[in-house]
């Protein structure tokens, strides 16, 4: 397989990924119809859904505020945005993550001049490695309601949290659970998620491809090393020198190009 981004350390990690690992869900549910609308379907118990709009790794850019990538976000039939994603560990799926997240997609796809009540409904979808609710269900349904009356609010935000552990027993979500956590197609209950997991890691292409993605996650990693480091010497030559923010610049040979980026971190 003469690639050369595929390197024996990519090759083990890729033999050890599984769905429930951000990087290979994108690329697994990447453009991948029929798998989002299998998963869709079975945690929302909605045999109906069909899936007009598909977007894998969209990120909501907020100029003012904090952008996301988010891992899959799709549109129905319905017009609803359905957003799903996969948490290895338990801080990433905070209640307030999942908050930002419903906001952040209203906000990026409601028209400026519109009626609010033409909003259509957001589901966000976390599923877990763990069960990070800690109330042993397999699935967990949050919706906002009137405290004096216990009527729903219906403003049309959704929240589920899809318990990972829940892989054990015989239901539809526990198959898909189970095939979340599965590191080889073969043991795959879904042919829709098992035949492209198979691609990714059984195909020369496929291997290509994630090693790929793996060097570029890697150089990503070092700019971002040493961004942060540059960031460091700056504030540490501004305290010790007594320098401005441009004096501080100049002194390490920064490029004038990159200059907003570090004074907005700063």
């Amino acid at each position: 397989m003469p690639n050369e981004f595929v390197k024996p350390e990519y090759l083990e990690k890729l033999a050890r990924l599984r769905l429930i690992d951000d990087t290979f869900m994108r690329k697994v549910f990447e453009n991948n119809t029929p798998a989002t609308e299998l998963l869709l379907r079975i945690i929302l118990q909605d045999d109906k859904i069909k899936i007009v709009k598909y977007l894998s790794q969209y990120t909501l850019t907020n100029l003012s505020g904090h952008s996301v990538q988010l891992d899959v976000l799709a549109q129905d039939a319905c017009g609803r945005y359905l957003n799903v994603e996969v948490q290895s560990k338990p801080d990433g799926a905070s209640p307030q993550r999942a908050r930002y997240y419903v906001g952040a997609i209203d906000t990026a796809h409601f028209p400026k001049s519109v009626d609010y009540r033409t909003l259509f409904d957001t589901y966000v979808i976390f599923i877990t490695e763990t069960d990070v609710l800690g109330k042993d269900k397999p699935i967990y349904h949050i919706e906002r309601k009137i405290d004096e009356s216990g009527e729903p609010f219906n403003d049309g935000s959704h929240i589920i949290y899809v318990n990972g552990n829940c892989r054990y027993e015989q239901t539809a979500l526990s198959r898909l659970m189970h095939d979340f956590f599965c590191t080889n197609a073969s043991d795959m209950h879904y042919h829709e998620l098992k035949q492209r997991v198979k691609y990714f890691k059984e195909t020369e292409e496929g291997v290509q491809t994630m090693c790929k993605i793996m060097e570029e996650l890697k150089q990503e990693g070092f700019a971002q090393g040493e961004a942060k480091a540059t960031l460091s010497s700056i504030k540490s030559l501004k305290i010790s020198q007594n320098w401005t923010t441009e004096q501080a610049l100049i002194a390490l040979n920064i490029d004038k190009k990159d200059w907003a980026t570090y004074i907005a971190l700063l």
